[in-house]
């Protein structure tokens, strides 16, 4: 993707421990304090707080390297396709009793607090988790490994609230297969740029799938 076709394989050396972290943040914010604020900053702050810990470690993807435009406008193509999907298969997977509005409300997602997480979740969201997920936390393993699976299963807990268990277990699967080619993109581009604008795609997606869901 950036014209030269040799991967990059660095040390690692991290706690998998770690990998608990991020669902233990969103259950305690989803299940203690019934805050859809308290989960992403809580897991947020579990990011941040590795990130500044393990600073002086191995070498990392930059942010902005590694775009290559065929690649990265199909990625987000892709990615973005997320929105209409989940508006369409709604009706079919939707686990919500009352409707969604109602649901969100539960998570302290209403008024100007909803738009103003759904702008959080577009643009600081993916940075923070393309630099933990692909880039910290990143194994040398180009097979899908535990990083991927950490990554979705943080997911479940916030899909349970939302979604029929099969369609759980669909979604977690997809988003397993997701991560490894995140991920798998940023090691062969050599940097971060085509995963965070994708996953920023994805993030626009979803609010913009629940927004159009929820004015129904």
């Amino acid at each position: 993707m950036t014209g030269r076709s040799e991967s990059v394989k660095l040390p690692v050396k991290r706690n998998n421990g770690v990998l608990l972290l991020p669902c233990v943040a969103v259950l305690a914010g989803l299940q203690l304090f019934r805050s859809a604020w308290a989960a992403i900053l809580l897991y947020h702050a579990v990011i941040i707080i590795y990130l500044v810990l393990t600073s002086g470690g191995r070498p990392r993807p930059g942010l902005i390297q590694g775009w290559n435009a065929p690649a990265g406008v199909g990625m987000i193509i892709l990615c973005a396709s997320s929105g209409p999907l989940l508006v369409f298969l709604w009706p079919v997977i939707s686990d919500v009793r009352d409707d969604l509005p109602a649901a969100l409300e539960s998570f302290g997602l209403r008024g100007a607090w909803m738009y103003l997480f759904a702008a959080y979740f577009v643009t600081v969201h993916p940075v923070l988790e393309e630099c933990f997920w692909r880039g910290a936390m990143a194994p040398a393993d180009r097979r899908i490994g535990t990083v991927d699976m950490a990554f979705a299963a943080y997911h479940v807990l916030v899909l349970v609230h939302f979604l029929k268990f099969p369609w759980v277990i669909a979604a977690a699967l997809l988003l397993v297969l997701v991560s490894w080619l995140w991920r798998r993109v940023a090691e062969y581009s050599r940097g971060l740029a085509i995963p965070i604008f994708s996953h920023i795609a994805a993030g626009l997606g979803v609010m913009t799938a629940a927004f159009i869901i929820a004015s129904r």
